[in-house]
């Protein structure tokens, strides 16, 4: 029965995660703000830093070094297939306009991947003509969005081919049963964390498309290769960038509302899709101007909206920065940036520019004017009503990534790693360091919560940081007393909210509660727009992407804050320390108990938590991204590690 009961209270605190709290409740995230000042400064000094790279660079030498630096950071951050699969294009359809003819086409990315696309060919043509890879934009109609068509057939009446890829999980390319209602970007987050566990993300899949899409476009003997661009808006104008830096046969680029810096985003506390994350891109320097300086001085035109959620003065600074590079390189020209009124979106104004900017690098005549719409985006589909779902063999990102998942679990057999080893691995792969001395601690003001008294400790793990422990005994002379064996407690969101219940006069030096960063009393309050901590684009999300972005495991930083608690109460006399951890805090308390160098002992309530393997089944990706290290089933899964500790 009590097993049944803590299952119970288990499943209640995972759904209650998906459920604003009521805003009527007293605001007890003190500390709200403590993840943002974390972090905002470490952006702040990255971006000073590669400033100051770009205005020491005086000749073309320097320049050049600066490129080489880009390519290197960009070759050592996106992981591809070792080998590529046979395209096995077929030509579906082809419908004929006066002007030009668009194929409905498909075409394999990885085995068994399927890309849907439409290819649009001028009829009017003397000899090859330049091609455009356009790249959709966070529509869930993908390639039949009605201005991304617009964009395409006005390309088209200008002399230039086009081929309009779906993105995974848009248009015809989705990869969830037909009763999840996850949307496009919602879709991508959820496939993002169930890639980090293998060790890749949806930067990496996605990119891959696109370079694909440029493999078929060289298939085509109508496209003349030396002369093949990409232009896409929004989460397109963040695969333009990608795509560009990690392709060197695209020769100009056009991203529409994506460029910025990394830092802007970070002050302006935007939380970002799970493709514009790419693992441990920052991790040495570098910026956002890098997508587009590793390709420095190939032509390329920053097209930016002057009310854009990305930031116009960032992708300004990005600008003077790549200006001056290209400066140095002797192509001034080849670099520029328009900037049209209004918010988020493809404007006319940006669309004319993308139109002249590519004529005039393929050496075409331009038209003074967009012409309306003349395709019905349902002509565009290559596939029936259930997309490549309907392709046989065909399989999702999560079974392909669940058959790798399989395959290092095989391999993890072969060779089982004993727990000294084990722990050296994790530790690195969580940047997980000893604890060093007795971490320093505030006393901050008593509260009472349910009629009871509860003194509260201010660990002080990093700079800007506190992370609150709970306990019932006032410290007036600011010492911690507790017993010989000792629990400590971790929440699943909050331990005021959660965990007051347990505490009694019996256990008052032996029973204690913390809340790690970004959790309880640190929960941000920034970053946010509804109150549910594990949204797929909350903060908590939010905070574990930058975390990726630096390779600093946001996990990692939540395992050192509880390893900083034990270190505490060990040096006030607890000898033999349990953690009782509720909902998603399993996953920190099973690394804390592995690293930690005092005599742990687990009670994880509820059980076992899923495993990474297993919730590659489960199509709502049940493990938030903050729970996820980034390549951790190369090591170990969680079950594994478990049994270890036991």
């Amino acid at each position: 029965m009590k097993q049944l009961f803590a299952a119970l209270f288990c499943v209640l605190l995972l759904t209650g995660c998906n459920t604003p709290r009521d805003y009527s409740m007293k605001d007890h995230r003190i500390f709200g703000e403590s993840v943002q000042n974390y972090y905002q400064p470490v952006f702040e000094e990255n971006l000073s830093r590669y400033e100051r790279k770009i205005n020491a660079a005086k000749t073309k030498a320097d320049a050049l070094r600066l490129v080489r630096e880009a390519q290197e950071r960009v070759k050592k951050t996106w992981k591809f297939p070792a080998k590529k699969c046979p395209l096995s294009a077929q030509v579906l359809k082809t419908t004929v306009y006066p002007e030009f003819t668009v194929e409905n086409v498909i075409f394999k990315s990885r085995e068994n991947f399927t890309v849907t696309a439409n290819f649009y060919l001028p009829r009017k043509r003397n000899g090859k003509v330049p091609a455009v890879l356009f790249v959709q934009g966070h529509s869930d109609s993908g390639k039949r969005d009605r201005t991304y068509v617009t964009v395409c057939e006005n390309f088209c009446r200008r002399g230039i081919a086009v081929l309009s890829i779906d993105p995974i999980q848009q248009g015809e390319r989705d990869q969830f049963s037909q009763t999840l209602q996850s949307g496009c970007v919602y879709g991508h987050n959820r496939l993002n964390r169930q890639l980090l566990a293998i060790g890749e993300t949806m930067s990496d899949w996605r990119t891959y498309d696109g370079i694909r899409a440029v493999d078929y476009l060289l298939t085509r003997p109508e496209v003349d290769a030396s002369r093949i661009g990409i232009n896409g808006q929004s989460g397109g104008g963040t695969m333009t960038a990608l795509i560009y830096a990690n392709d060197r046969r695209l020769m100009a680029a056009a991203p529409s509302c994506y460029i910025t810096t990394f830092c802007s985003n970070v002050q302006n506390e935007l939380a970002v899709d799970g493709e514009q994350i790419p693992a441990g891109f920052l991790a040495d320097g570098g910026e956002m101007a890098d997508l587009l300086l590793a390709r420095a001085p190939q032509p390329c035109r920053i097209l930016a909206q002057k009310g854009d959620f990305f930031d116009v003065r960032g992708a300004r600074k990005t600008y003077a920065m790549l200006k001056k590079i290209y400066t140095l390189l002797g192509k001034e020209e080849n670099i520029s940036i328009t900037e049209a009124p209004g918010k988020h979106s493809y404007s006319p104004m940006s669309r004319m520019a993308a139109y002249e900017f590519f004529t005039s690098v393929f050496g075409l005549k331009n038209l003074p004017a967009e012409h309306p719409r003349s395709i019905a985006p349902l002509s565009l589909n290559c596939l029936g009503e259930k997309g490549v779902a309907s392709l046989k063999n065909e399989k999702t990102v999560s079974q392909i990534a669940a058959e790798k998942a399989k395959k290092l679990r095989l391999e993890r057999n072969k060779k089982p790693l004993s727990k000294a080893r084990m722990k050296q691995e994790i530790a690195s792969l969580l940047k997980v360091e000893p604890v060093k001395g007795v971490p320093a601690y505030r006393t901050l003001r008593m509260t009472e919560i349910d009629g009871k008294l509860f003194q509260r400790i201010g660990i002080m793990p990093e700079k800007s940081i506190t992370a609150t422990l709970f306990c019932m005994e006032p410290n007036y002379d600011f010492e911690i007393r507790c017993n010989k064996n000792v629990t400590l407690m971790l929440p699943h969101i909050s331990a005021r909210e959660e965990l007051v219940q347990y505490f009694t006069p019996e256990n008052i030096r032996s029973l204690f509660a913390f809340d790690p960063r970004g959790m309880g009393e640190s929960e941000p309050t920034t970053a946010e727009r509804l109150r549910r901590l594990y949204w797929d684009y909350g903060s908590d999300y939010h905070y574990a992407s930058l975390g990726l972005l630096l390779d600093q495991p946001y996990i990692g930083r939540r395992v050192y804050d509880i390893l900083c608690a034990i270190e505490l109460l060990s040096a006030h006399g607890a000898e033999k320390i349990t953690l009782k951890a509720f909902g998603h805090s399993r996953y920190l308390a099973v690394y804390a108990a592995l690293l930690s160098d005092k005599k742990i002992t687990l009670e994880l309530v509820g059980g076992l938590p899923v495993t990474y393997e297993n919730a590659f089944s489960d199509m709502n990706a049940p493990i938030p991204q903050s729970m996820v290290p980034y390549g951790i089933l190369k090591i170990a899964d969680i079950d594994e590690l478990y049994r270890l500790i036991q």
